[in-house]
């Protein structure tokens, strides 16, 4: 890890404000008399015819880099060109909102999260504007923690952990605060410890609501639990000092338990209930794993990893009793530091890496995007800067691949971000294609219920996908998930099906799709999953 030096603070806001409705209101008076006469009341002032209440305004498109369109772009997509960025986006989340949060770096690409973190409110400006940077007050370098957005009503971030700066440096060591970033006035605000000091740990969003906790220097030896409430729980009777301490892989199983392995390959299942309980596994092929190799749940117990020591992939198919390991095609080159991105259409899109460890041999720059029906891998458009340690890259709602950062520490020092469009956005001779789109909102909604929508289309629906807010850092996202879900169409109302269990659809916030018969994905609706006959 590299060293911080002096920062620099920057402010750079561009807040968006509603339209505020005019209310007009009218005086009514009366007046009553008796017999005999009475006193005189006034007539009504006239008032003004009222005026043609104009209907709000359409929401602004949706950011799209102008400049023609490559002729192939319905195969291989398209990336956009190289925007600034006011800090290196190691850690990127997705806002319920369609923001972005983004922090690890002050604004001169220096390690450390103890000055600055951003928020990208996007939409219809470009990713070089649209920022607010605000200073971090909290006591916590948030550098290298663990984040995901809790699935409680509200927008609000859980960080864990973190370095600690010391004496104008940072060390390179845990620490176990807490912080709860809250999207409804971006403050970031301290909350309590955890039982461990925790650098590199991952959060697990579990079926209940509660949060899970592993790993991180430091905090090897035992997981915690924070619960709904905030509270956190020691699971001491899981012992998980026999495993590497950096980003443990971990799911939600089937099961209900957290299946998981470490950067070693050394796979488990951890009872979060009570005090805890461990199993012990066999072990992922050493060609298939390291801290620099990537995964997704790409369905519902089904994980694909790829990355790290070869350009080879496997899917670990955890639905059975004892987990099985297949491999599928492999990679165009190995990519050291890629990161793995569920699209709508549940395909995995594999962006950044290169054959050497962070370094800028055998760089990898295209997109490649693996279809999990035949298990074949293709290589779409390449894009201009190389993204290996710390970059991140991030499914937003529009369908496009937010991919930032890179650096500190590394051959570059990547101040910027691109946007990948994939090629479901585009039709043959180099235009955008037609979108189906969902006009209704939606809200809070139960595992197991209905959603009813309408969307207008010129094709019919053929897909209907639910994918959870994703959260990203140093190669993994702990919190994206891919579900297709079953529906019903009756004209331009169309109603889907929620999935009934919850270690299918951890609670959380989620991106429902709609995708026509030529492939082509709707914008997003956000909604928020609970869990049934529970109030979160």
């Amino acid at each position: 890890m590299g060293r911080s030096s002096s920062h620099r603070h920057g402010l750079r806001s561009a807040r968006r404000r509603g339209i505020a409705a005019l209310a007009v209101s009218a005086l009514l008076l009366g007046g009553c008399g008796g017999g005999g006469g009475g006193e005189i009341v006034a007539p009504p002032p006239v008032l003004p015819p009222p005026q043609p209440q104009e209907p709000p305004p359409a929401p602004p498109p949706t950011f799209f880099p102008p400049g023609p369109i490559p002729a192939d772009a319905h195969l291989g997509g398209m990336w956009s060109p190289v925007y600034s960025w006011p800090l290196i986006g190691m850690h990127a989340v997705l806002m319920p909102d369609g923001s972005v949060l983004t922090y690890g770096s002050n604004t001169v690409g220096k390690q450390t999260g103890k000055f600055d973190y951003d928020v990208w409110v996007a939409g219809s400006s470009a990713p070089d504007a649209g920022h607010l940077t605000l200073p971090n007050t909290t006591p916590t370098d948030i550098f290298c923690n663990a984040q995901l957005v809790l699935p409680q009503a509200g927008s609000k971030v859980l960080m864990a952990g973190g370095d600690n700066f010391v004496n104008g440096f940072t060390t390179n060591t845990g620490n176990p605060n807490t912080n709860i970033f809250d999207r409804a006035d971006n403050s970031l605000t301290l909350g309590p410890d955890m039982y461990r000091p925790r650098w590199y740990a991952t959060l697990t969003t579990m079926p209940n609501g509660d949060t899970y906790i592993q790993g991180g220097r430091d905090g090897t030896d035992r997981p915690e639990v924070r619960t709904v409430d905030g509270a956190f729980r020691l699971l001491s009777d899981v012992d998980t000092s026999t495993l590497d301490f950096y980003y443990p892989r971990n799911y939600v199983a089937p099961d209900g338990r957290v299946f998981g392995y470490d950067t070693f390959g050394r796979m488990y299942y951890v009872n979060p209930e009570g005090r805890g309980s461990m199993v012990l596994l066999d072990t992922i092929p050493v060609a298939n794993r390291g801290q620099d190799a990537t995964s997704a749940m790409f369905l519902p117990g089904q994980i694909l990893q790829f990355g790290g020591e070869s350009n080879g992939a496997i899917v670990i198919d955890i639905n059975g009793a004892t987990p099985t390991i297949t491999p599928t095609q492999a990679l165009s080159s190995q990519r050291r530091w890629a990161t793995a991105t569920l699209l709508p259409n549940g395909r995995v899109l594999a962006t950044g890496g290169s054959e050497v460890y962070n370094e800028l041999i055998g760089v990898n720059n295209s997109a490649e995007i693996w279809d999990p029906s035949t298990g074949q891998w293709s290589v779409g458009a390449s894009g201009q800067v190389p993204r290996l340690y710390h970059s991140s890259a991030l499914l937003m709602p529009d369908g496009s691949v937010l991919v930032p950062g890179g650096g500190a520490p590394g051959p570059a020092r990547n101040l910027n971000t691109e946007v990948y469009y994939p090629p479901y956005l585009f039709a043959a001779g180099g235009v955008r294609a037609t979108r189906p789109a969902i006009s209704s909102a939606l809200g809070t909604v139960d595992l197991g219920k209905t959603v009813t929508v309408t969307v207008n289309s010129s094709k019919a629906i053929s897909r209907v996908t639910l994918l959870k807010t994703g959260s990203v850092t140093h190669s993994f996202n702990m919190d994206q998930r891919f579900l297709e879900l079953p529906f019903t169409t009756s004209g331009s109302t169309l109603t889907a099906q929620m999935p009934s269990r919850g270690v299918d659809a951890p609670p959380g916030y989620y991106m429902l799709f709609v995708i026509d018969s030529a492939g082509v994905p709707s914008e997003a609706k956000f909604l928020r999953m609970t869990v049934a006959g529970a109030s979160q």
